[in-house]
């Protein structure tokens, strides 16, 4: 007698074949499917370029393994995986990625940029001015690099930009701390060790003014009447018309001569308003693939 599937056994195979087609059809973005390191690339930049982002990461990581240090690919490759890893927030993984770029490839036309990013993303982990500064530091170390590496490359104002905005919060944590010995510690003389380290360092930054001001307040406590007085010709030259100072010092004496230096806006005595690190925004170069592979 022959038999005859029942109606829930014909369902089950149906089912069965539908999933086994869909899996066929869907096996997902696989760089071994791809015959050449060119039809990679290509096939890998379309995933960036569409925000699949781990896709994008598994055929350029491939081409970072197997292509020659020889290969025109080779920088790409590892730019767009660094471009990769900054999207997905992995902000380590993306320096170092960029690293490889500007180490390896110093002369390509993606160095630059590269240099560019490897700054954002040490920046980038170095969230607020309390935290460790190492990262920030680097960041900097970084930037100055491209600075006199690349003079003339366009990344060159961002990278000026975001020195300025990692300086000021170098700034704000080394007055905080001065801050933290006055009021925590009770202690004048670390506190005033921060307060003119800020004003040497970074004379320009809303921090040096306040730490200006606290500079004056401590001598004056402990009666060191002549580092008082030249903190207030400083704070006349360089903040000419400020409340805080003239409330501090006085009005600034007729026979003072000197050039004052351009005022920083005014700002709290105890805090400091600083903007939050510029938001990453990666430039994207594409760069189109080598033809042929002779």
């Amino acid at each position: 007698m022959r038999y005859v599937p029942s109606r829930m056994e014909w369902r089950l195979m149906l089912l069965l074949s539908v999933a086994a087609a869909v899996a066929g059809c869907s096996r997902g973005f696989r760089p071994q499917d791809f015959a050449t390191p060119e039809a990679l690339f290509k096939a890998s930049l379309q995933e960036f370029e569409r925000k699949k982002w781990d896709n994008a990461q598994l055929g350029f990581e491939r081409l970072t393994n197997d292509l020659s240090s020889r290969d025109p690919l080779l920088a790409p490759a590892y730019f767009y995986l660094a471009l990769t890893h900054e999207r997905k927030h992995e902000f380590l993984l993306a320096a170092q990625a960029f690293e490889r770029v500007t180490d390896g490839f110093p002369d390509d036309t993606l160095a630059p940029t590269a240099m560019l990013g490897s700054g954002r993303s040490y920046q980038s982990i170095w969230r607020r001015p309390s935290l460790d500064p190492e990262q920030g530091q680097k960041a900097v170390s970084v930037l100055r690099a491209l600075l006199s590496s690349y003079p003339d490359a366009k990344e060159v104002e961002d990278a000026k930009a975001r020195i300025s905005t990692l300086e000021e919060w170098f700034a704000e944590k080394d007055y905080m701390t001065g801050v933290h010995y006055v009021r925590v510690r009770r202690a004048i003389d670390p506190a005033i060790i921060y307060f003119k380290d800020v004003v040497t360092t970074y004379p320009t930054t809303k921090a040096a003014r306040l730490s200006w001001l606290r500079l004056n307040e401590l001598y004056t406590k402990i009666r060191w009447k002549e580092d008082a007085a030249e903190t207030c010709t400083a704070m006349w030259k360089a903040y000419p018309g400020d409340a805080d100072v003239r409330s501090a010092c006085g009005v600034q004496p007729a026979d003072t001569t000197a050039v004052p230096a351009a005022a920083a806006p005014p700002a709290p005595r105890d805090t400091i308003a600083l903007a939050p690190l510029a938001a990453s925004t990666p430039v994207v170069y594409a760069r189109p693939a080598p033809v042929g592979r002779g």
